[in-house]
């Protein structure tokens, strides 16, 4: 008897907390409705909410959740009104506002589901699909409201991005995308342009890079390509991305799709492609590559270099010095001309009879002034140190002490 009793007072003690609760949800939907509300008025009401939410009786229903989701469009949308009209408002304060208000939606449209049942309480069979027949209460306002602010989302990621945000900023690109996508939006013909969608994946791209997601940030670049982004920065950034995460296939795939569409206008993409084809000893398609572009632009020195390297792989170094000096000629300050033209001047020297004659004397002399220049513009490349040492310790000089 007991048992029951306690059962029984436990029961109640639930359905009183239970009422208790969504008393408070109608009080504050009642607050909400109100005119001429603050912002603080929002924040007061969304206290509130935010305790039923945490309740176990109530934080299981749609409703609650679709009024702390409501709660926060309706922050957004005063502390934008409120800056229209002059205030100082944080952008990105008005953002989080409308991000969470969205993940909140998304909590509500979950919960949302209301099965439908005949006078005895049997649930309704869809005869079409043999599935219970349900319908939504909260859905549509939910739609509406989050439909009805696509553009808001593109403009608060770009205050993150800003701000130095960047996956609040991801977040809200990512809003946006699915929102402009969603089957929705296309019911309430709101109709994004491909440019426009590319657009905001390229600098949702950016941001995840910016986060050193670098595996997120060749998707979203990806994606950016897709929706015909194409241009220079966006292949630029792509190609960044995929040296980080090392792909070296994809990233050849990418140099290539670049130089194609864009010409001679990199020499980057042409060197990673002619690195590619060295590396594959695909000797004809480097030599095919490099005298198209040098035909198309002859004073872009990294093309000599480029071509000085193919020689020097195929007919030597004496062959490929007249390129390489080509190279530093039209420009002085290119570190790996300056190293490849030191560096063949010195494996011209140790390549005869004696490496201390006269000519590999001279030839040292000559190396070194390029080697140091390559040593001061890239100091921890370790082949450039590797070989001026040499030369400073065959020919006497002091300065290997300071290597």
């Amino acid at each position: 008897m007991r048992k029951i009793f306690a059962a029984i007072i436990l029961v109640s003690s639930f359905c009183f907390a239970a009422n208790a609760q969504q008393r408070l949800v109608d009080e504050v939907k009642k607050e909400i409705s109100g005119m001429s509300l603050t912002v603080d008025n929002y924040k007061n009401s969304l206290k509130k909410i935010n305790k039923v939410l945490e309740n176990e009786s109530t934080g299981s229903k749609a409703e609650p959740w679709w009024v702390a989701g409501k709660i926060q469009y309706l922050i957004y949308d005063k502390m934008m009104n409120n800056r229209a009209a002059g205030e100082n408002i944080k952008s990105t304060d008005a953002g989080k506002a409308l991000i969470d208000g969205y993940d909140k939606f998304q909590q509500a449209l979950a919960k949302d589901t209301v099965f439908s049942t005949d006078k005895r309480g049997n649930p309704v069979i869809d005869k079409k699909t043999g599935k219970r027949k349900f319908k939504t209460k909260y859905s549509h306002d939910i739609m509406n409201r989050v439909v009805d602010h696509l553009v808001d989302y593109s403009a608060v990621a770009g205050d993150f991005y800003l701000a130095g945000d960047w996956a609040s900023a991801y977040k809200a690109w990512e809003i946006y995308h699915n929102t402009a996508r969603s089957s929705w939006a296309r019911k309430k013909k709101i109709i994004e342009p491909d440019s426009v969608i590319g657009y905001n994946r390229f600098f949702q791209g950016m941001a995840a890079y910016q986060n050193k997601e670098y595996d997120k940030a060749v998707e979203m670049l990806a994606d950016a390509r897709n929706y015909d982004y194409r241009k220079k920065r966006l292949y630029d950034a792509w190609i960044d991305a995929l040296m980080k995460v090392q792909d070296t296939i994809y990233l050849v795939s990418v140099a290539h799709e670049a130089h194609d569409r864009l010409g001679a206008k990199d020499p980057r993409y042409v060197r990673i492609l002619i690195n590619h084809y060295l590396k594959s000893k695909n000797y004809d398609e480097a030599g095919a590559l490099l005298d198209e572009v040098l035909k198309t632009d002859s004073t872009v020195a990294e093309y000599y270099d480029l071509k000085g390297r193919l020689i020097d792989t195929q007919q030597g170094h004496d062959a490929a010095l007249p390129y390489y000096r080509k190279a530093v000629e039209l420009d002085p300050d290119l570190p790996m001309a300056l190293f490849d033209l030191g560096n063949a001047l010195y494996s011209k020297a140790i390549g005869g009879d004696d490496h201390r004659s006269p000519q590999a004397m001279a030839l040292y002399q000559e190396a070194t002034p390029y080697l140091e220049k390559a040593h001061k513009l890239m100091p921890r490349n370790e082949d450039v140190k590797k070989i001026l040492s040499r030369i400073y310790y065959v020919t006497g000089n002091t300065k290997l002490d300071e290597l």
